[in-house]
């Protein structure tokens, strides 16, 4: 009888099901990046950047103020730049503020699909605990450098849009990403330590 595990690997290795979910996801993933000025900011006609400081700007607009308490202070505390006359430099390096992110993702989900064609037969094999590791090996090199390279990006498109050069400062790390690939480079290690057991019990066999 077929346990919901063999069904989802038949289902992984079926092209139409595997055309389907890299269809959806690319759609998901297109309709977050278009959020930002367009499709990876290439088709807005403008480039916005964000400041990294932290502001805190008084707005007195009644718009924002007439619904508050008579004590309360209406403050904005991030601050962009946007440029309606953008060069190609500029477009380029909003480009790359959101590229990182998508690239991981798109390599994560490819190596997903490797790793369930590989496991279609057989689970405790060298290729599979090898593609494991490969996995885990991106997901936390790309969660901990993709956030960095986003943040060196924004920090040279605001060098192109205010006079003093911009400092890097390393952006914080969503933990999810890089603690996910931790996990999978353990099970790796498991998978390599159960395929070298299994060898040496069929040799005893």
């Amino acid at each position: 009888m077929a346990t919901t595990y063999d069904r989802t690997l038949r289902a992984a290795r079926t092209p139409a099901v595997f055309a389907l979910l890299v269809l959806v996801t690319g759609v998901i993933t297109s309709m977050a990046l278009y959020s930002r000025q367009g499709f990876f900011g290439l088709t807005g006609g403008f480039v916005v950047g964000d400041s990294p400081n932290f502001h805190s700007i008084p707005i007195e607009d009644l718009a924002y103020t007439e619904g508050t308490r008579p004590s309360v202070l209406v403050s904005a505390n991030d601050l962009s730049y946007v440029d309606f006359t953008p060069d190609t430099g500029q477009y380029i390096w909003q480009a790359l503020t959101t590229a990182p992110s998508f690239i991981v993702a798109a390599g994560a989900f490819f190596l997903v699909w490797r790793l369930l064609w590989r496991a279609r037969k057989e689970v405790f094999i060298p290729q599979v605990a090898r593609q494991v590791r490969l996995l885990g090996w991106w997901l936390l090199a790309g969660g901990l450098l993709a956030p960095q390279a986003e943040a060196f990006a924004m920090m040279r498109l605001m060098d192109s849009l205010t006079v003093d050069p911009g400092v890097y400062l390393l952006k914080e790390i969503p933990p999810v990403v890089p603690l996910v690939g931790l996990g999978l480079l353990a099970l790796a290690a498991v998978l390599r330590k159960a395929v070298r057991m299994r060898d040496d019990l069929k040799g005893l066999v």
